[in-house]
């Protein structure tokens, strides 16, 4: 998984807790989705919603952003249900997402998620 530009800081924040907490399940998600390209959407399903959770019972971040930004998230992942084989065609929705998770009170939830030690 990659942004097309720099990650936004708090979203890099948040992907840096779900690779320390959820690297199993971070990986096993990428590579289906690597090896089914036309159809990853519905094959990898499964582990997206393992990976989800994970992420979710690590990181307070993950969730602030899920709740904040949810209208981007839904934009975005609609963009790429309907673009299952060119999802660079949802690179402005992607951008959009990123864009959200820089307001004010993501900034705070990084900067108090830095302070905190690791779970």
């Amino acid at each position: 998984f990659s942004f097309p530009t720099a990650a936004p800081r708090a979203m890099q924040a948040a992907l840096q807790q779900v690779e320390m907490h959820c690297s199993a399940e971070l990986e096993r998600y990428a590579a289906c989705v690597d090896g089914h390209s036309g159809t990853w959407l519905v094959d990898c399903d499964p582990l997206k919603s393992q990976l989800n959770a994970c992420a979710s019972s690590y990181s307070g971040l993950v969730e602030a952003i899920k709740s904040r930004c949810k209208p981007q998230i839904d934009q975005y992942e609609r963009c790429l249900k309907a673009n299952p084989a060119r999802p660079e065609t949802c690179t402005g929705k992607l951008e959009a997402l990123g864009d959200c998770t820089e307001g004010r009170e993501a900034q705070r939830l990084v900067a108090q998620q830095q302070q905190q030690p690791n779970r």
